[in-house]
């Protein structure tokens, strides 16, 4: 029985000594490139994900922008009281004026501004200022 435990352990020590000497050599070629083809592919993703990220970002923005537009016509409206009419056709005061020159003047920016009187009173209008993803509605006084 003794002798057959010792087979085994130089049979044991000569598949180690084959191992640790096939290990010395380093990585086969297939192994080098499975792993270049699965790190390619894990960076392709990664990059995708980032340009993803940074789409949405800037488009937040853009939209952040856009509400920021027309809401500042809008309290330009608010502060400097247009006259009455059914249009910005008609006479505006010079700082709302000055503020829709402005804001039409910049091509990104087309906000646009509809006045509708309310009927029974001279003095107030709706206010409506549309840009692209935005609308705001609001009762204001006039001239």
């Amino acid at each position: 029985m003794h002798s057959r435990h010792t087979e085994r352990s130089e049979v044991s020590g000569v598949s180690c000594v084959a191992l640790a000497a096939n290990s010395r050599l380093g990585f086969t070629l297939p192994e080098v490139c499975v792993a270049l083809a699965i790190f390619l592919v894990g960076t392709t993703a990664l990059l995708g994900g980032w340009n993803f990220f940074n789409r949405v970002v800037a488009d937040e923005r853009m939209r952040l922008e856009e509400f920021y537009d027309v809401l500042e016509t809008m309290e330009s409206l608010v502060t400097a009281r247009p006259n009455c009419a059914d249009s910005l056709t008609g006479a505006l005061s010079r700082d709302s004026a000055h503020l829709l020159k402005l804001a039409r003047s910049q091509e990104s920016s087309s906000v646009s501004v509809r006045l509708t009187r309310v009927l029974g009173n001279p003095h107030l209008a709706w206010a409506v200022v549309v840009r692209e993803h935005y609308s705001l509605k609001r009762l204001v006084r006039c001239r």
